[in-house]
């Protein structure tokens, strides 16, 4: 069984032994040591600062092996012998291990002259054939606080659009992210103001694998796990590069932040095959539908819900009306991300179609907005299959839903399943998406699915549909015997989704070449099939960026927005009434280079009635995406930001559970920093203060009211 989602291997660490010979490793930033005869990293240092990262009580392991049969792990530290060799810029290292495995571990480790960069490969071989689940390299266990108190101490986590995880020596726990799926990219970091400690995989071909972070208060741990094909071989090799690094301030400014990994990533990450052109690049090409890059906003509405009077109900017939005052209220077209189309109800699926309403009322829907200048968008609720669903809100009418019959039919044999056959039925009828299983994205379903309904969709006047529910394009491994891929990990799931997401592409652009694609959550892997791609860069306080200690960064848009710019989430809940939170999201979809949105869903909420300042802000988004920032929003790359001397507002963010609260800070104004590809530069400022903020910036004196947001041009 796969070890993938929630049980991982344990970081075995022996007590430090006698002293011993130990081979060393230096790149420009950090020089690595090992126990000649133990087969533990015992010292990992920055030598700007001098700095020791590892406990010197323990020793950790170079690497674990976990075995498909659940066997104890092989651990280079429970290795019979271990040969070390220094070879000038390169250390070999060579474990044997006895009994039954009869398992020899060589890892190679080289420096790549002058740059911070130390990069290892593993290979394991096995005098009999036996299937690998799992293999964790490399690991450090890094000790806590990193300096001083702690209080400065953080680490960087590629969850969705990025995370940093403050003081982890209070705030303890796992995360596990999986890639491709909720890690859109592959690199973690340890840092303070002064030093820190960058991990990466160099993997172009989507193999799938889990980026681990732990913190126990005593240590902060952070760790690759590869997951194999579970198929029983003698020889297996990490075919790319793993990376350890050092870190130093981004250009620009004094101390070490998170954009330092961010831009250490980047340097190798734009040289891959996702990044053969940038997003100025394919708009030009035509492979980027032109409406995309111009401005507009988003209107997340449902066809359930809220009437004016109160009362729910079929809110389709007054869709026209409603992207129009927007679109005025904004002074911009609308993409009407219609919510609720669903034939059963919200998130029911596989069985879409008549969408709700009727075709002939959908269909004069759909063409209407298109008349209108407005374009259309729609959620799939990825591979799922809801078997039931009874749920009710205070803006829904009550479903009640049971597809199990039809899903024994045609749907089980190609469901996720264990190694039995046996598939994973999940979720509750009276939450969320419902009870539900998850189709394998390797079988003819899975391609019938996705596939017929986007094109079932833009039959019915949709311009983009965004597979959704497959986070990041990452899914639970399958173990089925007769899916015909192999069990646990591998390349086989991100390689079928990549050609299912690309027939959709195909099939829709050879109808239609404004036609667009997008999935939930970005992920590097995908980025060629992008047009754009559902962000929530707005968000803290709640998935995925929540948990205590947990702050959002935009980690992907500083990497990537140049060769892909996404949207600003279904999720900005703009009002009638003052809202800190609704001023914080539209500033943060401006300054982050998202497309503007407004997230109604089943609320009702009269344009003409949203608050002025949230309404002001939104504007000034539009109008200099029209004009002065238009370049920067749509093809820029983002750069290190440095801190406005601004005051800072208190806020309390709210968990999806409701009742969790949040408090977290942030300045009054918030900024971007920018770069065209012909060397221009420019910073955007949004005002979400309760007053005026009066500031100074590069010797320039600025005062900007409440939803005000300005761009300038960087000297």
């Amino acid at each position: 069984m796969s070890i993938f989602a929630g049980s991982f291997v344990p970081m075995i660490v022996v007590a430090a032994a006698s002293a011993a010979p130990t081979a060393f490793l230096e790149s420009a930033a950090i020089r690595l040591e090992w126990d000649a005869g133990g087969g533990a990293l015992v010292s990992l240092k920055d030598k700007a600062t001098g700095r020791e990262w590892l406990d010197p009580a323990a020793r950790t392991p170079i690497y674990v092996i976990q075995f498909a049969d659940g066997s104890p792990p092989l651990a280079s530290t429970n290795a019979a012998s271990v040969d070390i060799r220094s070879d000038g810029d390169s250390v070999t290292i060579e474990a044997a291990h006895e009994g039954r495995e009869g398992a020899s571990v060589t890892c190679r480790f080289r420096a790549v002259k002058g740059s911070p960069h130390i990069l290892g490969r593993l290979a394991v071989h096995s005098k009999v054939p036996r299937a690998i689940a799992d293999v964790r390299f490399p690991m450090v266990r890094l000790r806590l606080p990193f300096s001083g108190n702690g209080e400065d101490d953080c680490i960087l986590r590629p969850e969705c659009d990025g995370v940093v995880l403050r003081q982890p020596g209070t705030n303890m726990g796992e995360r596990a992210l999986p890639y491709p799926g909720s890690a859109s990219l592959q690199m973690v970091a340890a840092f303070d103001p002064a030093a820190g400690v960058y991990m990466a995989a160099r993997d172009a071909g989507g193999h799938s694998k889990s980026f681990v972070t732990r913190s126990n208060g005593k240590t902060a741990d952070l760790s690759i796990s590869h997951l194999l094909p579970q198929v029983p071989i003698t020889r297996w090799e990490l075919g790319y590069d793993v990376d350890l690094a050092g870190l130093r301030p981004s250009g620009g400014l004094d101390k070490i932040t998170w954009e330092a990994a961010a831009d250490l990533y980047r340097t190798w990450a734009v040289a891959q095959q996702w990044c053969r052109q940038t997003a100025a690049q394919r708009v030009a090409a035509g492979d980027i539908p032109a409406w995309l890059a111009e401005p507009r906003m988003i209107l997340c509405f449902s066809l359930r819900g809220l009437m004016p009077d109160g009362r729910v109900g079929n809110r389709l017939p007054l869709v026209v009306e409603q992207a129009d005052r927007w679109g005025k209220i904004v002074g911009a077209p609308i993409t009407c991300l219609i919510m609720s189309w669903e034939k059963l109800d919200t998130w029911v699926t596989p069985d879409y179609f008549p969408p709700f309403g009727g075709e002939d009322a959908f269909a004069a829907m759909t063409r209407a907005l298109h008349a209108r200048g407005h374009r259309t968008m729609v959620f799939l609720s990825g591979l799922h299959w809801t078997l039931r669903k009874d749920l009710a809100g205070p803006d829904r009418p009550h479903v009640l839903v049971d597809q199990r019959e039809d899903f024994e039919r045609r749907g089980r044999q190609s469901a996720i399943s264990d190694a039995k056959g046996v598939a994973e039925i999940i979720g509750k009828p009276t939450e969320g998406v419902g009870e539900h299983a998850t189709i394998c994205a390797s079988t003819p379903l899975a391609r019938e699915i996705l596939l017929g309904a986007s094109m079932g969709c833009q039959a019915r006047g949709i311009d983009c549909v965004q597979v959704d529910q497959i986070v990041g394009g990452g899914m639970r491994p399958c173990y089925h015997p007769g899916h015909g891929h192999p069990p646990g990990g591998g390349a086989w799931c991100s390689e079928a989704l990549y050609r299912v997401f690309g027939d959709i592409r195909k099939e829709g652009r050879s109808r239609d070449s404004q036609f667009a694609f997008a999935i939930e959550e970005p992920n590097e892997f995908y980025l060629p099939l992008l047009d754009t791609y559902h962000a929530r860069d707005l968000h803290q306080g709640r998935w995925p960026r929540s948990g205590a200690g947990v702050l959002g960064v935009p980690l992907f848009t500083h990497v990537y927005h140049d060769y892909s710019a996404g949207y600003g989430s279904e999720g900005c809940y703009v009002s009638d009434k003052p809202s800190q939170l609704a001023l914080y999201q539209i500033g943060m979809n401006l300054v982050c280079g998202k497309i503007p949105a407004v997230a109604l869903w089943g609320r009702w909420l009269d344009p003409e009635k949203m608050d002025p300042v949230q309404r002001r802000l939104l504007r000034a988004h539009i109008e200099l995406w029209r004009g002065p920032a238009g370049e920067f929003l749509n093809f820029g790359q983002r750069v290190a930001s440095p801190e406005l001397d601004v005051p800072r507002l208190d806020m309390a963010f709210t968990e999806k559970d409701g009742k969790t609260r949040r408090p977290l800070s942030f300045p009054s104004v918030l900024h971007g920093a920018w770069r065209l590809a012909d060397g221009r530069r420019a910073n955007l400022f949004a005002c979400i203060g309760e007053g005026p903020v009066a500031f100074e910036f590069r010797g320039e004196r600025m005062r900007l009211e409440p939803g005000e947001a300005v761009v300038r041009a960087a000297r």
